[in-house]
């Protein structure tokens, strides 16, 4: 990959991105949405005091690989963003959880070729809400707004390549929220 990606798409147009909400039924060509509500999903545990929302993601660590959980910390992006590159992991799914309670964007593209501008789908998700990429999706890396955030994130360690990158043919380019309220605060702050 280019040392600097953005001058790999200069003089290429960028195509505007639309976000929207991250929703378990527009996420799920992609992966898994995390979050508790779904009462299909609701156990009360521990003599009443406690509620599981059970088997939210398919954590799949693929051949010979394990599964560990890592915390990243990413620092706030600011809006207009350029989408430039994009990665996946082919040999496993890779989860995102946010643990700062603030909102971030979630870009994906569907698995198989290395996607293009026009292939991108771009979400708004809560601090309350995760991911769970599925094997070979293409995604954007960590894209928090706001503030810097932290994330519990689910993944594979193992045998083999499992982190290919690209530059787009073309960029993307986000310009703003639908919503342009400011973010809430997290509770506790």
């Amino acid at each position: 990959m280019p040392s600097n990606p953005e001058q790999a798409t200069a003089g290429f147009p960028s195509i505007l991105l639309k976000v929207r909400p991250l929703t378990r039924e527009g996420f799920a060509p992609f992966g898994e949405t995390i979050q508790a509500g779904d009462p299909e999903q609701r156990l009360v545990i521990n003599e009443g005091t406690a509620e599981r929302y059970h088997a939210l993601a398919n954590i799949d660590p693929g051949p010979q690989g394990r599964t560990i959980v890592s915390i990243f910390r990413s620092q706030p992006r600011e809006l207009p963003l350029l989408i430039v590159t994009m990665e996946r992991h082919p040999l496993a799914s890779q989860a995102f959880m946010p643990l700062s309670g603030r909102r971030w964007l979630v870009v994906v593209a569907p698995a198989g070729a290395p996607p293009a501008a026009e292939d991108l789908v771009a979400f708004v998700a809560s601090g309350e809400q995760g991911v769970n990429y599925a094997p070979g999706v293409w995604h954007h890396p960590l894209i928090a707004l706001d503030a810097a955030s932290d994330f519990l994130v689910i993944d594979r360690s193992g045998p083999g390549d499992n982190c290919d990158e690209t530059v787009l043919p073309r960029p993307a380019r986000i310009e703003a929220l639908e919503d342009q309220r400011p973010a809430p605060a997290p509770s506790g702050a």
